[in-house]
């Protein structure tokens, strides 16, 4: 029941959720002091670690010196003819060992009261986590009853904008879907002229080999090597045909992903989304095989330059390829941008409409209150909290002190409701329908619009 009682919970909750609004800064800092406390811990028991095996070290050494006849003999030592002999050694490691001894307490000290520490600050984290989780608790209480209010008391106005806001919420996914297959679609393009430039490279490849196999004929060089060259030339040019087709197939894919409804929307920008043909390269068939088999010095030399003028138009072909999928590329990104655009102007949108709807509730909750017998939003008393916050050092504690007063927005003027979404009816021109068409050995790639 919206009754003086519930306003007066309301209010209670609200003041005790401020209250609480230092607990994440504060659990923040105390989690970042124990990080720094705990890596000064890991650092003192290394040092008290080295420090006991330090010391079982210089006792080792000066009972060897003392009860050893082969290293108590300085005769026998060499290392300590020029520092004294063995008893001067066994003289400074007892001052090192007195010295390792003397620091023992002051390292153990410290690295207990690190540890003490830790734990202040791990009871410490722990109960600013539970006010965190209780100061949410508060807020998440205080939010139902307060839409819960408004639920209660519905005005023609805030049914108006939620209704708007659903609209233009709608609209805003519609968008996002549009775009998110766009950005699909491009990436297509984008990976079906990186396999139109494996094409170019492989066709590039060809060449230097077939120049490779024509210049050790004129040389008169090995035949074996020569045949490996042609072989290999072959194979490239076979590799550039099938780079070339999976370029075909990947654009061919990329353009039938291209949304109809953005297309139908934008019949401008979509007018060059079109047909793709698929190029067919020449290869080297069984007539320059057997010229170069049997064709002697002067066969290998005719069939290595047509061999040569077929990669070179074939690379030709393979770079109008890639230059109409570029040019594909760049269509599908403009209506990507344009998408983008709408998306971005719907959000902005959608955002005015909400906050004029939370303006609305805040005005509902108003009146109800004044309602309930005129009560106001009462300020609570200043809660003072007092939370310790210890540092690295362990001597060094601060005091956090919030505090915090409760307060209450009233708004007394509605804004005005936004206007829904307008429906507007466009003639469908038909999505863009990308079609593969083989083409002719030598066949030049073109687009065309759908």
């Amino acid at each position: 029941m919206v009754d003086a009682g519930f306003f007066s919970r309301h209010d209670a909750l609200s003041a005790e959720a401020q209250s609480l609004l230092y607990a994440d800064g504060a659990l923040s800092e105390t989690q970042q002091n124990l990080r720094s406390v705990t890596s000064a811990e890991r650092s003192a028991e290394s040092q008290r670690v080295a420090n006991q095996r330090k010391q079982a070290q210089r006792e080792r050494r000066i009972d060897r010196c003392e009860n050893s006849w082969f290293y108590g003999t300085t005769a026998l030592q060499p290392q300590t003819w020029v520092y004294g002999g063995v008893s001067a050694k066994i003289a400074r490691q007892k001052a090192k060992l007195e010295a390792d001894r003397a620091s023992a307490p002051s390292l153990q000290s410290r690295e207990a009261a690190l540890e003490q520490t830790i734990e202040d600050l791990k009871a410490q984290a722990q109960a600013l986590q539970g006010a965190v989780a209780r100061r949410r608790a508060l807020e998440t209480e205080a939010a139902g009853m307060f839409e819960s209010a408004v639920a209660s008391a519905p005005t023609p106005q805030l049914h108006s904008l939620g209704k708007s806001a659903a609209e233009w919420q709608a609209a805003l996914g519609q968008e996002q879907a549009l775009a998110a297959a766009l950005v699909e679609a491009s990436r297509g393009c984008a990976a079906a002229r990186q396999r139109y430039y494996s094409a170019i490279n492989a066709l590039q490849r060809a060449h230097q080999t077939n120049q490779g196999a024509q210049f050790n004929n004129v040389l008169d060089g090995s035949e074996f090597i020569e045949h490996m060259q042609q072989g290999h030339r072959d194979q490239l040019m076979q590799q550039a045909q099938m780079e070339a087709h999976q370029a075909g197939v990947v654009l061919t894919r990329a353009l039938q992903s291209v949304p109809p409804a953005a297309a139908a929307r934008y019949p401008q920008l979509a007018a060059g989304i079109g047909h793709v043909v698929m190029p067919r390269l020449e290869q080297n068939g069984a007539g320059t095989a057997m010229m170069e088999i049997f064709g002697g010095d002067f066969g290998d030399a005719v069939a290595g330059m047509q061999a040569g003028g077929r990669i070179q138009r074939n690379i030709g072909v393979l770079a109008q390829c890639e230059q109409l999928t570029a040019q594909q590329e760049a269509r599908v990104n403009a209506l990507l941008q344009a998408v983008r655009q709408e998306a971005a102007n719907a959000a902005a949108t959608l955002q005015r409409i909400e906050a004029d709807v939370l303006a609305e509730k805040r005005s509902i909750f108003a009146a109800l209150r004044s309602r309930c017998g005129g009560v106001a939003a009462v300020a609570a008393a200043p809660v003072a909290t007092a939370t310790a916050v210890i540092g690295s050092d362990p001597k060094d504690h601060m005091a956090a002190t919030a505090v915090q007063a409760a307060w209450q927005t009233r708004v007394t003027g509605r804004a005005a409701a936004a206007s829904p979404p307008v429906a507007t009816a466009v003639a469908p021109s038909g999505p863009p329908v990308a079609t593969a068409v083989a083409a002719p050995a030598g066949a030049v790639a073109t687009a065309v619009a759908a």
